[in-house]
């Protein structure tokens, strides 16, 4: 391939968002011939091994007596210097500015040669820990450390420019899927059946019960469907609010219709076998699990906030309301479950608009023109000093 990068990838390696868009996205580049470097403190959970034009470099963690926790900002700075000299890296790509585009920052500046960094803002990195007024200056100043900074819906842009003294450019580039792994030919009645039975519709929720993800209006919602069939509502994933959840759940007398599936690795193999996917989330600068639900051909009830609107069609994918409208959510669930017709059309135009708006491989290219544009503009400024 001609002008082929060698780019490094900084990125946390859990199931969220970030971690799963940082690792397809290092596939992806690969896919069309570039090298790719992800440094992490372990391996992410969907990068496989031995994948071709991909070097997966671990985080070694530093314990020193003197400090009570490990030094991982500075082992993560180490190992990127260390990459970078070893592969001779043409850009750094960090996803999050705390503390990976911080530390990309400080390794360029150790480095014997200095490299450009892309940044990309997920959503929590500004919205939630950027809050904090200490942790707002180091983002701020990360960022505009960043030769070019990427966000995942517009959104998000508008977002930061509002709350941050950004002085650098800020290109918009949504999320995306490979609509060949997440996929209706997924559905699975032997894995349906350990969620509910035959006669059973199944609403699902995917989720690391914290607050924001407003799980408790998914259980107010559940209780009150009207639905001619029986519905069985499950809740995929782990976190802090389970315990509240089930309270609550025994509370309105539903906790039998309830199935909780604790972590799972798979997510895209449940959630093509659910009827309906309810996420009424109170913040989310994208919500890939939305995404990942159209692409299977599941149609979405969410909330109406912040990002989900460049996600949801409206009306043709799903419908969104205000985060605590269970009323709404619960009318709009049973409309979609006692009409096979309803739920088969949108859930198709929600596939349909996943494979046209979101598709990995015109995503890849648009983070690829990014970081041609990053370069030509390094290379301008290396000229003027």
């Amino acid at each position: 391939m001609m002008n082929k990068l060698r780019i490094g990838i900084v990125c946390h390696p859990s199931i969220g968002g970030s971690g799963l868009v940082a690792t397809q996205l290092g596939l992806g580049l690969a896919k069309f011939g570039h090298e790719v470097h992800i440094i992490a403190h372990k391996r992410p959970f969907k990068l496989p091994e031995d994948i071709e034009n991909v070097v997966f470099h671990c985080v070694d963690e530093v314990n020193y007596p003197l400090f009570e926790g490990p030094l991982h900002t500075y082992s993560l700075t180490a190992k990127i210097v260390e990459v970078a000299e070893e592969y001779q890296l043409d850009i750094v790509h960090a996803h999050y500015a705390i503390p990976h585009s911080l530390c990309a920052h400080l390794a360029s500046n150790i480095a014997r040669y200095p490299f450009p960094i892309v940044t990309t803002i997920h959503g929590t990195d500004v919205t939630i820990v950027g809050q904090d007024d200490a942790i707002k200056r180091l983002n701020t100043f990360s960022m505009n450390q960043s030769a070019l900074l990427t966000t995942v819906s517009e959104f998000q842009r508008q977002y930061m420019l509002q709350e941050f003294d950004i002085q650098q450019p800020i290109n918009v580039v949504h999320n995306f899927i490979d609509a060949d792994d997440f996929t209706p030919a997924l559905q699975d009645e032997t894995l349906r059946a350990t969620l509910a039975q035959d006669d059973e519709k199944i609403l699902m929720h995917v989720s690391n019960f914290r607050p924001l993800k407003n799980t408790s209006t998914v259980v107010d919602a559940f209780s009150q469907l009207t639905c001619s069939e029986p519905v069985r509502l499950v809740l995929v994933g782990d976190g802090p609010d389970i315990g509240k959840i089930k309270q609550q759940c025994q509370q309105l007398n539903i906790l039998d219709r309830v199935t909780f599936t604790g972590s799972v690795n798979k997510v895209e193999r449940y959630i093509a076998n659910a009827d309906c996917l309810i996420q009424p989330s109170f913040r989310e600068s994208f919500c890939m699990v939305i995404l990942e639900a159209m692409s299977c051909a599941v149609p979405t009830v969410s909330s109406n906030v912040d990002g989900i609107p460049e996600v949801v069609d409206e009306g043709v994918t799903g419908y969104s309301f205000p985060p605590e409208n269970s009323t709404s959510m619960a009318a709009a669930i049973s409309h979609i479950l006692s009409d096979s017709s309803i739920q088969q059309r949108l859930g198709q135009a929600g596939r349909e608009r996943a494979i046209t708006h979101f598709n990995c491989d015109n995503k890849i290219k648009q983070y690829v023109d990014c970081y041609r544009q990053t370069l030509a503009r390094f290379s301008r400024s290396a000229v003027a000093s």
